[in-house]
């Protein structure tokens, strides 16, 4: 029988129980075993790293972030990058040492906490003090340490003076505000948890998917047939376009990334290689190409199912919520949301057309496979409703990877309509577009009025001033009719206070930012801004259209009343409101045009 030797070198990277997948050196072993070349994907962080240790004055670098997004790797390649040996860094023990091109000497810390109860932390910590704060320059370190792990080294040295507050102060700053230096400090911090995810997922899928081993399933029967599951998954990722396996989950990791929920280069290749090699109802979970000659001469090759794959549904006994390569995937609701036109499309056939390319197209996965569950259910034979409920999302969550994007508003067969992300494919199109030009003004536009709703708890269409209100008497209702300030939206403002939604300077992310000027021919200069999260955005969005998503509005809500406290206080420090000025006091009314105005209260002063 044909063996592609790469597909065993794959499996290591899966979900599998006895995977060493967490490792680096364990996957470097591994391609050694297989023969094979190992995963790499290209960095441009590692060029930065590298020109750093390689210059006469390198300074000392920390890569922090959480477990599995590239540390151990980015510190690897550094070091034989610059002339060290693959053997000489397996052969170290927690710490590696190399002699620079500039003279210097680099130490690598590969995991700080396996230092912890080490006496050689001493060490690490007196030489880093040192490094950092340039008392001995002929020694410089490359540090690995998760975020928490950082912490507390630190933490626990605070009693050692002055010198370790100032560090400690400097590397907290530095993790807060997302900044690589800090003033005093001959450092750089470098957060892997900040990376473009969806960019370093694309990343991994071309060196898997491209990998030129692949050439050696030439020869082998199932792949001159076209039968093989394994080859037949891999068509699927290498698809690049928007409407593609690989593009939706791309988009699902930039969403997921946005809602502060990353994942990191560890969990992105225990998906991809699930998808590739994941099968259902089998001794293991994942394929190999013994056990992919078996499945196709039984004729179950649909049972490698890479739609159910992506959600670790091949995994036994709800396997796949212990990893968040799944759980990211699985809390978007793929297949477990839907629409009454979708699910026609999928029980009626209608449009016959969209059936005919999106559904009836499949011959392994699509019509074929659920035809025999949907007849079932229109005879009303069915005694278990949920194997029929379990097709029919199973065809739901194919159709989400395989709909096209729709182009009007009003279009239901929408395959965002199939996450709780409904509006998702706007939230992707308004990011890539920095919140400017064409589609992105008209759901900047729908984005103001959801905010306008929500804040005067009215039906209003205003989509050029934002109206912040607020509860009379500082009460705790949760909507104001009570008029903060009136600001006006967009670019070009004539007036002090601007409100706008702008890309973030430092992620790219779409905020809400409130700005203010002294002088007419000044440059707005930003107060206050809270970042538009993909759950705020779809709040909003679902606000606009007339519907109050209870399962997080108060979560949202609470975020803007939060936000509105944050804008007002800051326009009292620039005397541009009086909150005490009772007989200034304006109601807001909405009008029978559907715009919110503002009338004066009549207040009697008692005397």
């Amino acid at each position: 029988m044909h063996r592609n030797p790469l597909v065993d070198y794959l499996r290591t990277y899966g979900p599998l129980a006895a995977s060493d997948s967490i490792y680096d050196e364990h996957v470097l072993k591994a391609a050694v075993e297989n023969g094979v070349e190992a995963i790499e994907v290209g960095s441009a962080l590692l060029d930065s790293l590298v020109e750093n240790f390689a210059s006469p004055s390198p300074r000392s670098v920390i890569l922090t972030g959480t477990a599995g997004d590239g540390k151990t790797w980015h510190c690897r390649k550094v070091f034989t990058s610059l002339g060290g040996s693959t053997a000489a860094w397996n052969a170290s023990q927690g710490l590696a040492e190399l002699d620079l091109p500039g003279g210097k000497r680099m130490v690598v810390v590969k995991d700080l906490s396996q230092f912890h109860e080490d006496p050689r932390q001493d060490e690490i910590f007196e030489g880093l003090v040192k490094s950092i704060l340039e008392h001995e320059t002929s020694t410089c370190y490359l540090v690995a340490a998760n975020d928490g792990q950082l912490l507390r080294f630190w933490r626990r040295h605070l009693d050692k003076g002055d010198d370790v507050h100032k560090i400690d102060r400097g590397i907290r700053t530095m993790l807060d505000k997302g900044e690589v230096e800090h003033p005093g400090l001959n450092l750089s911090l470098h957060n892997l948890s900040a990376q473009e995810y969806d960019k370093l997922f694309d990343d991994l899928v071309t060196a898997v998917v491209e990998h030129p081993r692949w050439e050696a399933c030439q020869g082998c029967v199932l792949y001159e047939e076209g039968t093989c599951p394994i080859r037949r998954n891999r068509a699927l990722l290498l698809g690049r376009d928007q409407a593609s396996m690989r593009g939706r989950l791309g988009d699902l990791i930039r969403i997921a990334a946005a809602n502060d929920t990353h994942l990191p280069m560890r969990h992105i290749l225990v998906l991809i290689v699930n998808v590739l090699l994941g099968v259902s109802s089998r001794s293991t979970t994942l394929l190999n190409c013994k056990s992919a000659h078996l499945l196709a001469a039984d004729g179950m090759t649909q049972l490698s199912n890479p739609y159910d794959n992506v959600l670790g549904l091949n995994l036994k006994s709800n396997e796949n919520r212990d990893y968040l390569a799944f759980t990211v995937f699985e809390n978007a609701g793929i297949g477990l949301e839907t629409n009454n036109e979708i699910d026609t499309l999928l029980l009626d056939g209608e449009p016959a057309d969209i059936h005919a390319k999106y559904v009836a197209s499949d011959p392994v996965h699509g019509a074929c496979l659920f035809e025999p569950a949907r007849v079932s259910y229109r005879r009303g034979d069915y005694e278990d409703f949920t194997v029929f409920q379990r097709a029919l999302e199973a065809q739901r969550r194919r159709l989400f990877f395989v709909l096209p994007a729709v182009s009007k508003r009003d279009d239901e067969i929408d395959p965002w309509r199939l996450t709780v992300f409904r509006h998702g494919g706007d939230y992707i199109d308004f990011w890539k577009a920095q919140c400017r030009g064409g589609q992105a003004e008209h759901i900047k536009s729908r984005l103001v009025i959801g905010l306008n709703r929500s804040y005067s708890g009215t039906m209003c269409d205003d989509s050029n001033v934002l109206w912040l209100t607020g509860p009379a008497a500082n009460t705790q209702s949760r909507i104001g009719r009570i008029l903060d300030y009136e600001i006006p939206v967009g670019q070009r403002v004539n007036g002090p206070v601007r409100f706008d939604l702008v890309p973030d300077d430092r992620t790219g992310r779409p905020k809400m930012s409130v700005g203010i000027r002294e002088r007419f021919n000044d440059p707005f200069q930003e107060v206050a801004s809270h970042k538009l999260s993909p759950l705020l955005f779809e709040y909003l969005m679902r606000v606009e259209r007339g519907s109050l998503p209870g399962s997080f509005s108060r979560q949202c809500f609470e975020e803007l009343r939060q936000f509105r406290l944050r804008v007002m206080a800051k326009l009292q420090q620039a005397n541009l409101v009086q909150r005490e000025d009772l007989m200034n006091m304006r109601v807001v009314r909405l009008g029978e045009d559907g715009k919110l105005r503002a009338d004066t209260l009549d207040i009697v002063m008692a005397e």
